[in-house]
């Protein structure tokens, strides 16, 4: 292992990345955010709460019948733990003149935001509302979101409290599409830029929001045939050799299987799965996973939408339409708890002279069912269907 750094102080790398991560962390800030510093009877947190009562009416001079108080219970798990490490020789640091607080903790607090993040707002599945899937264009971003508006205010919530997250792509649309209806130039909103008002709500804007893919597959591949996902390519090999290369199975189906492993980089790389992608190529497929389906592949970004195509010589094998998914809701409708903020545990290497760091974090996250109601799931087509 051979890095290049100068001198590590435990503090400054600790509270450096504490500060990026508290600044830049929109989880944080919509979420009924909790803290705990020590929990010793587990990783679950009880949540009971009263069901709500019946409205009866009164008859003057007679006897009202009490009602029954009923309680329901739900739960949070804590059960994520996002790390980043790396180790660094005492020689190296006699060599090499680089400042690691300068280049690792940005890098390190960046991936465990994405990674709360993605995470947070994956949670629009659990949304009461989810609209149809929109194409958006300038002619509709003012009902599209006024309606997700009108429907969570119907359903009894705050309407001073609402948010909406949604990508920079939509970012872009609600710009084009509101001048003339909502907004003129000189309008705050769009002096903050990612940030804002629209259609009564606030504007927040994250690319790690869920992202939906689904790649049809049921005809087998053929060698050199491709799929690309965010710049990564994946290439069809009877016997692959080279980063990036998957096995051409003996049906569409075991074809399939070898694509899943060389997205999500599990299984055992090979000859006859695949061969693994460049460290590089395997950063631009983190939060992306896949899965198997019938004639076809799930993928689930939670960093974003990202682009793909295919280059297949069935030209039914290909990319249908990509959905990003915007969340309308309630400030404090998700609970995010922190069992662990984020932190760093040094240890010495064994027999050698270096030192391993590692940032860390633990938390869960849910909506219970009351937060549900508060959310309105938006699927937006972040990229139309292959042709």
């Amino acid at each position: 292992m051979a890095n290049s750094v100068s001198v590590l102080n435990k503090q400054k790398y600790t509270k450096l990345v504490q500060a990026l991560l508290e600044e830049t962390l929109v989880a944080m800030e919509l979420a009924n955010t909790t803290l705990l510093a020590d929990m010793p009877d587990g990783n679950t947190i009880n949540f009971p709460r009263p069901v709500f009562q019946n409205v009866e009416s009164y008859t003057k001079y007679t006897d009202v019948t009490d009602q029954d108080l009923d309680f329901t219970n739900e739960t949070l798990t804590i059960n994520k733990t996002p790390i980043i490490t790396f180790v660094y020789d005492d020689v190296d640091n006699l060599d090499n003149g680089y400042d690691v607080v300068a280049s690792a903790a940005p890098k390190a607090a960046y991936r465990i935001k994405q990674d709360i993040e993605g995470n947070f707002f994956n949670e629009y599945t659990n949304a009461g509302t989810t609209a149809s899937t929109v194409t958006l264009s300038t002619t509709n971003v003012v009902s599209t979101y006024g309606d997700a508006y009108a429907t969570l205010l119907n359903d009894g919530v705050d309407g001073s409290n609402v948010v909406a997250v949604i990508d920079p792509f939509q970012l872009n649309i609600i710009g084009q599409g509101a001048l003339g209806n909502t907004f003129n130039v000189a309008d705050s909103s769009f002096k903050l830029g990612y940030r804002g008002t629209f259609q009564n709500m606030d504007i927040v804007v994250s690319t790690n929001l869920t992202a939906n893919y689904v790649l049809d597959l049921a005809t087998n591949v053929t060698a050199d045939d491709t799929v690309t996902i965010n710049g990564v390519v994946l290439t069809a090999k009877a016997v692959p050799s080279v980063a990036g290369e998957f096995d051409i199975g003996a049906s569409a189906d075991a074809t399939a299987a070898n694509i899943i492993l060389a997205i999500n980089g599990t299984g055992t790389p090979g000859a006859t799965t695949y061969i693994e992608v460049s460290a590089a190529d395997r950063a631009k497929l983190e939060g992306i996973t896949a899965v198997d389906g019938t004639d076809l592949i799930t993928i689930t970004s939670l960093r974003g939408y990202k682009v793909v195509s295919t280059s297949m010589t069935a030209a039914a094998n290909d990319f249908q339409a990509v959905t990003i998914n915007n969340i309308i809701m309630e400030r404090g409708s998700i609970d995010l708890v922190m069992q662990k903020q984020v932190s760093l545990k040094v240890q010495d290497v064994q027999k050698q002279l270096g030192t391993r760091y590692m940032t860390w974090a633990r938390y869960g996250i849910k909506t219970f069912t009351q937060g549900a109601e508060r959310m309105y799931a938006l699927p937006i087509v972040a990229q139309a269907a292959e042709a």
